[in-house]
């Protein structure tokens, strides 16, 4: 009987303690989206004999990664790699759109005067859009922020690999950067783990109950 008694106890601590394993585990990792834009002039070149020239056009830039993924290499600096693609509006209408093909990343710089945030190709060592605001002294790419306006930063001839053709820059306006991290759902084995709890704590109360008896 005891050894029977200690297998009822046992066993719910061993469920509980994968819960409370899971449920940590889904609160660190969540989906992430970053969007960054501004009005920017350039070209899309999307072959030799057909460029795009774009003039005070709406740059949107956008990033979808994963919380968990973020790196701090480097003091008050925060990286995480995402799948980064682009559209091009003019006058509320999206005009071009594509797919960075070069591996690319967001980050988030706490260094120094001027804080900043962008998206950064990691093939050319350039960054893409930057925008500088104070708020980002104390941000870690890990939760939701903005919209927030500031200063840019935009790499001219530099031209960055997509789906669409090459797109190069040469003037940008002030940049809006924002994040949005999406709550993640419950394990769906959790209700399971909750059930077999439950199931095996009334086993153990009609033992109890029984040799009380």
């Amino acid at each position: 009987m005891r050894c029977r008694d200690f297998q009822v106890k046992f066993t719910p601590c061993v469920l509980a303690a994968i819960i409370s394993v899971l449920c940590v585990a889904n609160a660190k990792a969540s989906p992430v989206t970053y969007t960054e834009t501004a009005t920017v002039s350039g070209t899309l070149t999307i072959s030799p004999t057909l460029i795009h020239i774009l003039t005070n056009d709406l740059l949107t830039l956008t990033g979808t990664g994963n919380t968990a993924n973020v790196t701090n290499p480097v003091s008050g600096v925060f990286l995480n790699n995402v799948t980064a693609s682009f559209t091009v509006s003019s006058g509320g209408t999206v005009i071009e759109s594509g797919t960075f093909t070069d591996p690319i990343e967001v980050f988030d710089s706490q260094v120094g005067s001027n804080p900043s945030v962008g998206f950064h190709d990691n093939a050319n060592s350039q960054d893409i859009l930057d925008t500088f605001n104070a708020a980002f002294a104390s941000y870690a790419l890990s939760t939701s922020i903005g919209p927030i306006t500031g200063s840019s930063f935009i790499a001219t001839g530099i031209s960055f690999p997509t789906s669409a053709g090459a797109l190069a820059f040469s003037s940008a306006g002030n940049a809006t950067f924002t994040a949005t991290v999406s709550a993640v759902p419950l394990p769906a084995a959790l209700p399971l783990f909750a059930t077999g709890l439950a199931g095996l704590g009334l086993l153990g109360w009609r033992r109890k109950k029984a040799a009380a008896g």
